[in-house]
């Protein structure tokens, strides 16, 4: 039964889990009895004594049913209690506008680099653009699973992501050869990191992204997503407001902005194809760095 939680529910449960176990240790409160009056004090007073928006009382409901053996969501207070908070403190998405994706292909489309750190860098950035992935996909990524083809390179994911479930597929990447730019084809840039990590790489590890440095382990989700983040502001990405995972946003609502057909989005993305997670969550548009007057003179000027 514990492992049909995630190691990352499990560490968001402990957060609301400690708050409860508090709450009923002042009270002299036995934690695991269903007691409806009482679940309800310890949701305001978490409200009284917090910023928290809607989705994160959820959060604390659904561990709180897990430990009361009751689905509090079907409740009828409990239910009147968190419309109250949706109506108080509704779920806000994190970003508004999104950056454009094509501020950072000009920065990599350039002669490619041969130290590690610079292929690496690009390799990771490439890989979240072009598939729309999450970066905790993209670092599950092993080399024995990437089969090379004369059309491109595919790569399957066997590890649970995210969206695994028992309904749904695990993510296949299909990277096609892009002649027509070779500076920004991911499978070509792929095979190259191959290439240079083939003489480092250690016996017992199968991850295809190692760190910069020896002994050249693994590299786990928070340094790619450092490497992404460092060539976003490489590129001129204000990374005070957009964070590394932001390029999911950008890769995504770029791609329907281009004509991508919203299926497609939703299958390279890893989305099932009635999710609205990307209407509600990632569909943004382009932050204005320009106002209409400076936009006009560009056009002018590239007509002239």
């Amino acid at each position: 039964m514990m492992n049909s939680l995630s190691d990352n529910t499990i560490s968001q449960y402990n957060c609301s889990l400690r708050l409860w176990w508090e709450f009923c240790q002042l009270r002299d409160i036995f934690p695991f009895k269903y007691d409806v009056p009482n679940i309800i004090s310890f949701l305001q007073q978490v409200m009284n004594t917090s910023n928290n928006t809607y989705s994160s009382f959820n959060s604390h409901r659904a561990a709180l049913s897990l430990i009361t053996s009751s689905d509090l969501g079907t409740n009828t207070e409990v239910k009147r209690f968190m419309k109250g908070i949706f109506r108080t403190r509704p779920p806000r998405p994190r970003y508004n506008f999104t950056w454009n994706p094509q501020d950072v292909l000009k920065f990599l489309n350039k002669p490619p680099d041969k130290d590690l750190r610079s292929v690496s860098c690009k390799l990771v950035a490439l890989l979240v653009l072009a598939t729309g992935q999450r970066i905790q996909t993209v670092a599950l990524i092993r080399y024995p699973n990437i089969k090379f083809s004369t059309s491109g390179a595919d790569i399957q994911i066997p590890d649970f992501v995210k969206t695994s479930g028992p309904k749904t597929l695990q993510p296949k990447l299909s990277l096609p050869y892009f002649h027509e730019c070779p500076n920004l084809c991911v499978a070509s840039c792929l095979h190259q990191y191959l290439e240079l990590t083939k003489p480092l790489r250690p016996a017992d590890c199968d991850k295809l992204f190692l760190t910069f440095n020896k002994p050249h382990g693994p590299a786990t989700k928070q340094t790619l997503s450092r490497w992404v983040k460092n060539t976003m502001a490489k590129a001129g990405i204000d990374t005070n407001m957009f964070k590394p995972h932001s390029s999911r946003h950008a890769s995504t609502s770029c791609a329907l902005r281009q004509g991508v057909h919203i299926d497609a989005i939703r299958r390279s993305a890893g989305w099932s194809q009635d999710s609205q997670t990307f209407a509600r969550f990632y569909n943004r548009p382009l932050v204005e760095k320009d106002n209409y007057l400076t936009s006009v003179l560009n056009l002018l000027s590239s007509e002239t």
